[in-house]
């Protein structure tokens, strides 16, 4: 095609003759001699740029899946195609192209449809500066996608946000145990949302020494402290939960001094004996992920809102909970009354066949 047919395609102006013109200028772009690719980039470049925005979807993919592999190609080009909202036209680019940095993918990230993160994920050798886009945009099937490339590189912030990502999330728990370049400081994060099931899958397949030595030294800590608080004060916190049982010492002031030294036990054990309950029934329900036994167990035994507030900071530090969720325990608490909690317990204390005489 020669230049006079080329300006006439693109006085035209039509879809259909402007996507004569594209095609006739990639055909341009790809046969030109290597001494002068660099400069018709350029200007190939230019073109298409101005009239990408009117060319169909089948054209724009055609284009994509030409100049996706070429090292040549206009950088500006190939981000537009990378970041075109149909996948069809972007994919070639994303699974593909060699001419884009990461930092270029990063910016594409940014403001692409999940659809097209998934494809990003799935790159090999991707880095850091990637990786960080993808963990904090990405949708639970992207983020199980990138953790399980092996090649890509994730930085140690990507880590901490797959993590924080992955307490609820079964499948990024597996994931992430199978990564061995994860970080001892993410590690010890991710060990507290481990099921024991897979904790213990872990320890016997031994293949993710980071993870393992996580999991044992946890483990260590905290016989550690069960051991130092049952030789050490024991008989001063029996003293403090029997005071407030019987109503010499402020119930608030008891709940105060366990929630402040994260002591979970002896929590359960005060609010277990000021309700009538087993010691084994109520301390499991001090980090249970439904809040709703231990509030009313607190509303019934006379805590305050005030006091509970330390019973919320102690289960938000310990389960790793978002201030929107702190503040949600909060609301409820304050909204229970006494009456709604009594309910609750008779019914609560019913199905297990337990004394309901508060």
């Amino acid at each position: 095609m020669n230049a006079t047919q080329l300006a006439e395609l693109a006085r035209n102006g039509s879809a259909e003759s402007t996507g004569e013109l594209v095609s006739a200028l990639t055909d341009l772009f790809c046969r030109a001699p290597d001494d002068e690719r660099e400069r018709v980039s350029l200007v190939f470049g230019d073109i298409v740029l101005r009239v990408l925005d009117r060319l169909e979807c089948a054209a724009r993919s055609a284009l994509s899946q030409r100049i996706a592999e070429d090292d040549e190609a206009p950088k500006d080009l190939l981000k537009a195609l990378a970041a075109d909202q149909d996948l069809e036209v972007a994919a070639p680019v994303l699974e593909q192209c060699r001419g884009l940095s990461d930092q270029d993918f990063a910016e594409v990230a940014e403001e692409v449809p999940a659809s097209h993160l998934l494809v990003l994920s799935r790159r090999k050798a991707i880095k850091p500066v990637l990786t960080r886009v993808l963990a904090q945009r990405g949708e639970p099937q992207v983020l199980h996608a990138l953790t399980r490339n092996q090649s890509a590189v994730i930085g140690v912030d990507s880590f901490d946000l797959l993590v924080a990502r992955a307490r609820k999330d079964v499948e990024l728990q597996e994931a992430l145990s199978e990564r061995p370049d994860i970080p001892e400081s993410a590690a010890e994060r991710l060990v507290p949302f481990l099921s024991r099931e897979m904790a213990q899958r872990i320890k016997d397949l031994n293949v993710n020494e980071v993870l393992v030595k996580a999991i044992a030294e946890r483990a260590a800590r905290e016989v550690e402290i069960q051991l130092r608080e049952f030789n050490g004060a024991k008989s001063k916190t029996e003293q403090l939960i029997d005071a407030a049982v019987a109503g010499s010492v402020p119930i608030d002031t008891a709940v105060g001094a366990f929630a402040d030294k994260d002591r979970a036990f002896e929590l359960g054990q005060l609010l277990a004996r000021t309700v009538g309950w087993p010691d084994n029934v109520v301390v499991p329900l001090v980090f249970r992920e439904d809040d709703m036994p231990i509030l009313f167990l607190c509303r019934l035994s006379g805590v305050t809102d005030a006091a509970y507030m330390k019973i919320v900071r102690m289960r938000a530090k310990r389960m790793r909970l978002s201030s929107t969720a702190s503040s949600e325990a909060m609301r409820k608490y304050a909204e229970l009354s006494e009456e709604a909690a009594r309910n609750a317990f008779k019914a609560m204390a019913q199905k297990m066949k337990l004394p309901a005489k508060i």
